[in-house]
């Protein structure tokens, strides 16, 4: 026999998807986070496999006890102190979305500027160029280089054989894999090593790691606990992958080449002297970011005779 509508044998309704949000809000504010309410969409979104903007028009919607089973892991993940990224499995930037996990550095709003100087340089030049991605990460730019048109071909270059393994896996959903694409190369034990000798390109690009070696405890520990030290500890002074760089710059570029660094906002002034003491390179120049911060570093391939 049924029971009667409302009777004991009804089972409750669950949460509305509006409501799970907000208890989870409420849990983030009570931890501290600075953007509780964002965090809590893109946490719900991700553990019920939905965008935020389908979350937030069936905000109606009842969440069943797996859904909300699901939140619970995302939530309690965030609380351990996981990247927000890492739990969703994926980072946009730029045009591309990417596979985002715990083996390479998650890309960040300062490199989508170095992109647009990248960008700025290329409608100048006005060709596609080759280029050398040195400390390829998770792929981003040389993918962003590749998607934009401004590269027809990337080397990127890895210390890390777990950084070019998600590399290549967002070159395959990007399309961009391959001799006429990104091409992907382990460059330990050093970064020549993986370089032919008479290898050049256009352009050299590189997000290496710059935080002194000093600076590494006192991380957030987001970062810290949870990116790979290899993609940001630069050693004593944070300009050791830098000096290398640039030194690979002056050698490999061709006439007309660029060099961009992201850098420390704290080592504009080393880094300019490091690009002015290369005698094969011209135009050194230190920009800054959106906040006002010294965060970048380029130089032009000098014309020879």
């Amino acid at each position: 026999m049924e029971p009667p509508p409302g009777g004991a044998g009804r089972r409750p309704a669950g949460p509305t998807r509006r409501e799970i949000v907000q208890g989870v809000r409420r849990e983030l504010e009570l931890a501290g986070l600075e953007t509780p309410r964002v965090e809590a969409e893109r946490l719900v979104a991700a553990a019920l496999d939905l965008s935020r903007s389908e979350l937030g028009v069936s905000g109606g919607e009842r969440v069943d006890p797996a859904g909300a089973a699901s939140v619970a892991r995302a939530v309690s993940r965030r609380l351990e102190g996981q990247p927000l990224q890492h739990i969703e499995g994926t980072v946009d930037f730029r045009r591309v979305r990417l596979v985002s996990d715990g083996r390479a550095l998650i890309p960040r709003p300062e490199t989508e500027q170095l992109l647009d100087l990248v960008a700025a340089w290329h409608r100048d030049r006005g060709t596609p160029v080759d280029a050398l991605d040195i400390g390829v990460g998770s792929g981003a730019i040389a993918i962003a280089l590749l998607d934009e048109g401004i590269a027809t071909r990337v080397v990127g270059l890895d210390v890390s054989e777990d950084a070019l393994d998600l590399a290549r896996a967002n070159a395959r959903r990007a399309g961009v894999e391959g001799a006429e694409g990104l091409e992907l190369r382990l460059c330990a034990p050093d970064i020549r090593s993986a370089l032919a000798p008479d290898e050049r390109f256009d352009l050299v690009i590189s997000n290496p790691p710059y935080v002194t070696s000093p600076e590494w405890t006192d991380l957030d520990p987001v970062v810290r606990d949870h990116e790979p030290r290899v993609a940001l500890d630069g050693g004593e002074d944070g300009l050791g992958v830098i000096r290398t760089v640039v030194s690979v710059a002056a050698a490999r570029l061709r006439e007309r080449g660029a060099l961009f660094l992201e850098i420390g906002m704290s080592q504009g002034s080393a880094v300019l002297h490091l690009l002015e003491a290369q005698a094969s390179l011209s135009g050194g120049r230190i920009g800054m970011d959106l906040a006002g911060r010294p965060r970048f570093a380029s130089a032009r391939k000098a014309v020879s005779g």
